[in-house]
């Protein structure tokens, strides 16, 4: 990240050099985690970091290193401090010496002066990390849930929705994991959960005046909001409105839903490329005018960095709205994004962290997955089998680059490609949870069981820190995800869900017929509409895939139908869009499941 102009301190890139630099000169380093989007952080650029004394003293006695976040979520994971900015004081060998979040110039001076005493006196005193024994207690099937439900109806707040106290953020990861046990089983309580949360987060973090939705609220009544707007929190946040107007059918969810992704649109979108940037800076002062002030005013800045996993996953949102309302433009902008992701796609080293970046960068799992996803879901909403076998090519990747020996996927491809120190294995829940539910969508698509024993496998080595912590690997890590697992357990809440899905199996819908044929087509639109959270699509055209319908056993030669299917109990054929619709009512598939 461009260190700001008005700041003297001599920054320097995360790398061997600024490493070399501290072992030669016996000074430790000082890594500034900032963001484009924090707001805090714009605050101790202009205060602490300019403040004369601070400058003098951070220039002579430690070698300053500044790193975005978004750019290095490997290095915000293992040294954040449980907020941004964060500031982390290490060794040479990049062990934590000390740390802290945003600091007040005087505060700050006495921090580098101890700091600096401390490590010249060989006082510095890096963690000892220890990483936690998984549990080997069996469970039965069926009873993932139950410690995870638990958990989010202890932090839910029955006064304004949503979970824990202050700061209340937008838990999308636990809303989908409700909307699919509400899918499931229609039980009323978890539909109060749900409506109560949406609602909060709509009254008090959806902008009314240009739509798109605020990162999270400083109050427990969400009425405070954190003015940042961020391309994933509103692709995510899109997603799982359109989730719940499909599952509860209220049509303001719809609409916060459409205001998000004409947001997203019209102010995040690069029109040279038909790709997505990644965030709009806070601007609070701007969001506090008037609406007729506010179409006058400058704008807050747009961090036009494109990010892969953010990208693929606005795609996956678009996909979703073109499913749920079938506005063409929508499917259109999606491709235009994964085939921009497919032709960056390098099958010996997966997809890189930013579209267009020179090699040599640090690969994430978390762009894979996301890109994983979105095009699993191009294929199930549009039926083509190349996005089919793109999806296949970045699993192959995944598999290659990040696994793990005893289970589950590291964040940062396993073997060291970046500059600086060598970090220490992290498996984080949530990502490792979303690859999961991967794996069984792919296993149920293709019917090849081995994607299934894979997703079993990779959710079962996180048994022994679900719920309550956010990865595997050394205690002391993740602070931020570690609160945020805190709070309102996202990881956990996508480790339930996958889990869910795993072992129950998937709500299976198969459109065999020809697309060619009205009433083929009208199945799939219905089929799309009804594709609810814990549900995979599939649509076969009898003509061209006659070998792909045979093979599944599915007949050829009758009138365009949809199959209805949990693991191996299926529906009779369904022939019309009303019938289906029926069954995609809450509950409506209890006696099936069971």
């Amino acid at each position: 990240m461009p260190a700001p102009a008005i700041s003297a301190i001599t920054w320097r890139d995360w790398g061997d050099k600024a490493f070399a630099s501290a072992l030669s000169e016996g000074k430790p380093v000082l890594l500034s985690l900032t963001a484009t989007w924090c707001h805090w952080c714009h605050v101790m650029d202009e205060t602490s970091y300019s403040h004369p004394t601070v400058i003098e003293l951070v220039n002579q006695r430690f070698i300053p290193v500044r790193v975005d976040v978004d750019q290095r979520p490997d290095l915000s994971a293992r040294y954040n401090q449980g907020g941004f900015p964060s500031l982390a004081f290490l060794d040479t060998d990049g062990r934590i010496i000390a740390g802290k979040v945003y600091t007040p110039p005087d505060e700050m001076i006495k921090l580098l002066e101890q700091v600096s005493t401390d490590y010249s006196e060989g006082k510095r005193l890096a963690p000892t990390y220890s990483t936690p024994s998984r549990s080997t207690t069996a469970r039965k099937q069926g009873a993932t849930q139950g410690p995870v439900l638990k958990r989010l109806e202890e932090l839910y707040d029955t006064d304004f929705g949503g979970f824990g106290d202050e700061p209340k953020q937008p838990p999308f990861e636990g809303a989908w994991f409700l909307l699919s046990l509400y899918q499931k089983n229609g039980e009323p309580r978890l539909k109060q959960i749900i409506c109560r949360t949406l609602g909060g987060i709509v009254d008090g973090l959806y902008d009314l005046c240009e739509g798109g939705f605020f990162r999270y609220s400083v109050s427990r009544d969400w009425k405070v909001p954190h003015y940042e707007k961020m391309l994933y929190t509103n692709a995510r946040l899109a997603s799982t409105f359109l989730q719940a107007f499909q599952v509860v059918g209220k049509s303001a969810y719809k609409n916060a839903a459409v205001g998000t992704i004409d947001y997203i649109l019209n102010n995040l979108r690069d029109s040279s490329n038909a790709m997505f940037w990644a965030s709009q800076d806070a601007g609070e002062e701007y969001y506090r005018l008037p609406w007729k002030d506010r179409y006058t005013a400058s704008k807050p800045s747009i961090d036009t960095t494109i990010y892969t996993g953010w990208n693929a996953a606005a795609a996956s949102a678009l996909l979703h709205a073109f499913g749920v309302l079938g506005q063409a433009s929508y499917l259109d902008k999606a491709l235009l994004v994964l085939d921009t992701l497919w032709a960056e796609f390098d099958r010996d080293r997966g997809l890189s962290h930013v579209v267009g970046e020179p090699a040599g960068r640090p690969r994430f799992l978390s762009d894979q997955v996301h890109a994983l996803t979105a095009f699993l879901h191009c294929y199930q909403i549009t039926g083509n089998p190349d996005q089919l076998e793109r999806a296949k090519g970045v699993m192959g990747s995944i598999n290659r680059l990040f696994s793990a020996s005893d289970g589950g996927f590291y964040d940062v491809m396993s073997e060291k490609d970046s500059e600086g120190p060598s970090l220490v294995g992290v498996r984080p829940v949530l990502e490792n949870a979303l690859l999961a539910e991967a794996f069984v969508m792919l296993a149920t698509i293709t019917t090849d069981n081995a994607y299934l024993d894979v997703a079993k496998a990779t959710l079962e080595a996180f048994t022994g820190v679900v719920p309550g912590s956010s990865y595997l690997g050394p205690q002391g890590l993740r602070k931020v995800e570690e609160d945020e697992e805190r709070l309102f357990a996202p990881a956990a809440s996508a480790w339930a869900r996958a889990m869910d899905m795993a072992e129950s199996g998937p709500v299976s819908l198969v459109v065999v017929g020809d697309t060619s044929l009205g009433a083929t087509n009208a199945l799939v639109r219905a089929s799309l509409k009804a594709t609810t959270p814990g549900r995979v699509i599939q649509i076969l055209d009898s003509v061209d895939q006659l070998d792909v319908v045979k093979r599944l056993g599915f007949p050829a030669n009758e009138a365009p139908a949809v199959y209805l299917c949990i693991g191996n109990q299926c529906l009779a054929p369904i022939r019309s869009p009303r019938e289906l619709s029926k069954w995609a009512r809450p509950g409506a598939l209890t006696s099936l499941a069971n």
